[in-house]
């Protein structure tokens, strides 16, 4: 296989016919997404867009096993800690939020990277997944209102017209109130009639990361004693006497919970890693069920070894298809 130097340069994120090229990876956390995402967005002028929902949060950088520093600023991310702990947050927001990234991401001439495991995200986004109906969304309008304030009407109209041409191409581009109501209805696909999904008109090449089962599980205990040693446990206190809800959404991503059992004494800390490494690997089942192996869709690479860079070959031949 030829070295990351030898593979031929990319070719545009707009290819034929106006069609938008697109790259996902996914699979099972602990396998390298994270990185491989960012392989391939300094290999091909990219930007990575997160799918992953525990990465949503700040504050909550160590038990997410968010990632580094010098991993976000080695290439563009998008949706990586935008939100407190305690903000709603559903697929109908992700799918406006993402699909409003990748636009911007066209825009720029560049590659978007879509990584992580939550497979409902990355399905949703790459099938075009319809939503149910939604009440007006107070949070959104404010978002899209202080968006007005600062970018214009333009800009409204812009994420509108990424979220769906056609409603856009019918809605006043200079009525900032329609624009909002209809990027708000848009948001859980209101509009969009009875169909189950719409084409959202990418050109995607899915790749999918293997890690043979037992060394997964050795990273996946790796990770959760690294964590544990960076201060998990004090991030868990002070989201507690910040007064974050242990009920809201945040908090359910796997460990927070357990930690704070531990600290209020019910189990002993032993038995709070015990389970979150038994959370974990029930985690990577349910991964395995949206990302199966014998999913065509999924182009497998195996990973077992930590040589990430088997990504960029594939990739750089779909790019010159």
């Amino acid at each position: 296989m030829p070295s990351s130097t030898d593979l031929p340069g990319p070719i545009g994120p707009i290819g034929p016919a106006g069609e938008k090229k697109l790259v996902a990876i996914v699979g099972a956390t602990a396998s390298g997404k994270s990185d491989a995402a960012v392989l391939i967005a300094q290999r091909f002028n990219g930007e990575v867009v997160n799918a992953d929902s525990r990465l949503f949060y700040r504050g909550m950088e160590i038990g997410t096993a968010s990632p580094p520093e010098e991993t976000l600023n080695a290439a563009p991310h998008h949706l990586v800690g935008f939100l407190r702990p305690d903000d709603p947050f559903n697929l109908a927001q992700y799918l406006l939020s993402a699909t409003a990234a990748i636009s911007g991401i066209h825009s720029r001439g560049r590659l978007p990277v879509v990584a992580g495991g939550t497979g409902q995200y990355v399905w949703g986004l790459l099938q075009g997944w319809q939503v149910p109906e939604a009440p007006p969304d107070a949070e959104l309008r404010a978002m899209l209102e202080q968006e007005l304030e600062q970018l214009g009407v333009a800009a409204l109209y812009a994420r509108l017209e990424a979220l769906d041409p056609d409603v856009a191409s019918a809605t006043d581009r200079n009525n900032h109130r329609r624009l909002i109501r209809a990027i708000e209805r848009l948001s859980a696909g209101a509009t969009r009639g009875n169909r189950e999904a719409k084409d959202p008109g990418y050109n995607s090449i899915v790749l999918g990361l293997f890690v043979e089962r037992a060394e997964l599980h050795r990273r996946i205990e790796v990770r959760i004693d690294r964590m544990l040693s960076a201060g998990w446990i004090e991030e868990v206190r002070r989201l507690i006497s910040s007064g974050v809800d242990l009920a809201s959404p945040a908090i359910s991503a796997i460990g927070y919970r357990e930690i704070a059992a531990s600290l209020r004494g019910e189990i002993t800390p032993d038995e709070a890693r015990e389970r979150t490494i038994h959370a974990t690997n029930r985690l990577v089942r349910h991964q395995n069920n949206w990302f199966k192996r014998t999913d065509p869709r999924i182009a497998w690479i195996d990973v077992t070894d930590g040589n990430l860079e088997r990504v960029l070959e594939p990739v750089s031949q779909w790019l010159h298809e």
